[in-house]
């Protein structure tokens, strides 16, 4: 049998190699805690750990998109506080100028506060994340509000020439009237009605009539979300809503029509009608938040439910994938020693030369 320090090179070269190999899978295994080569440990048993990273997958993804549906909803709640905040300062400045139409510094401060404050809600309800507006319903991509209350000066001009009357001579009764369900009759038997302004345009008509469409292009179809296999809610709200169409009402007839030319009675009656518009919607607003307030809480169960599932799946992945780092720590510092052993007997080999011997 012939020994040659060729055949002792190339077998420690192997085992070099196979020990480097072995400890980048070990180094691996350790720093991850997985094995480093899935398909090979687990064989039949691979599928198993590919259904459950696609469970998995889902999961997450469902959980992103449940922090985007809070995010949505929260900022809409936020939105309707601040409505609700600004339409309590002027339902406050409207009671002054209800008890007294003669005062008028308060019926000044009403029509600053309602032009200030129809501009801020026009803002606030076109605010929009991710490039998509929160309170336009289905249609996401279009602004859903905007100032019409050049409509509603107009109408309440040709209601005036229909009663034959101005600012300064326009009776408590006719304004009455004008603002009640009935609305007011003209001679010619046409009637003029404030509300008219602000609901829905149905039938169409031709010309059209002034209607909220002027106002708004929000849809009534909410965006629904899904926030779990078998739940899903709506995420979204419209300024068609009729809490949203009481305060702009309230809004665009305190700054529109005069106020302040009109007589103390007829300031009387214009400010009672925008006081109980407001308060009708400052009530929507309550229950659109209680609505919001519900949708939160069941987007947090659904959380709740989905982090279980979560943590189930990562617990099988683990049983399967996952390894025992000790040992993999241990197992690194023998394939290391061995390694550096190799190395070791490389260096005297390569030594070896026959002329040491002659």
């Amino acid at each position: 049998m012939t020994i040659s320090s060729l055949s002792f090179n190339a077998a420690t070269r192997a085992t070099i190699l196979r020990l480097q190999s072995e400890l980048k899978d070990a180094t691996t295994e350790l720093s991850s805690g997985r094995h480093a080569d899935i398909g090979m440990t687990l064989g039949r048993l691979t599928g198993d750990a590919v259904q459950y990273h696609s469970q998995e997958t889902s999961i997450v993804k469902m959980l992103e998109s449940n922090n985007l549906v809070t995010s949505r909803l929260e900022l809409m709640d936020d939105t309707l506080d601040d409505l609700r905040s600004s339409a309590e300062s002027v339902s406050s400045n409207l009671m002054t100028v209800v008890a007294n139409g003669a005062n008028a510094d308060a019926v000044a401060g009403s029509m600053i506060a309602a032009k200030g404050a129809l501009g801020s809600l026009i803002g606030s309800l076109n605010v929009n994340i991710t490039g998509q507006y929160l309170f336009a319903g289905a249609q996401t991509d279009q602004l859903p509000m905007t100032d019409a209350s050049n409509v509603v000066a107009t109408q309440f001009q040709a209601f005036l020439a229909a009663a034959g009357k101005t600012p300064e001579t326009v009776t408590k009764d006719e304004l009455t009237r004008y603002f009640s369900k009935d609305g007011f009759t003209a001679t010619g038997g046409q009637i003029y009605r404030f509300d008219d302004m602000f609901a829905d345009n149905l039938p169409p008509t031709a010309p059209p009539q002034p209607s909220w469409n002027d106002w708004s292009t929000a849809s009534d179809t909410p965006v629904v979300s899904r926030i779990s296999k078998t739940e899903t809610i709506e995420s979204s709200l419209s300024t068609s809503d009729s809490a949203i169409r009481k305060i702009t009402a309230a809004y665009a007839l305190i700054g529109s029509v005069g106020l302040d030319k009109m007589g103390a009675d007829a300031r009387t009656a214009v400010a009672s009608a925008a006081y109980e518009r407001v308060g009708d919607g400052m009530k929507g607003l309550t229950a659109l938040q209680t609505q919001i307030g519900g949708r939160l809480n069941r987007v947090e169960i659904a959380n709740t439910a989905l982090n279980t599932q979560k943590a189930l799946v990562q617990n099988a992945i683990d049983r399967l994938e996952g390894v025992d780092t000790a040992e993999a720590g241990l197992r690194v510092s023998a394939l290391e020693t061995q390694l550096q052993a190799s190395f070791t007997v490389t260096g005297r080999l390569k030594n070896l030369s026959l002329l040491n011997y002659l």
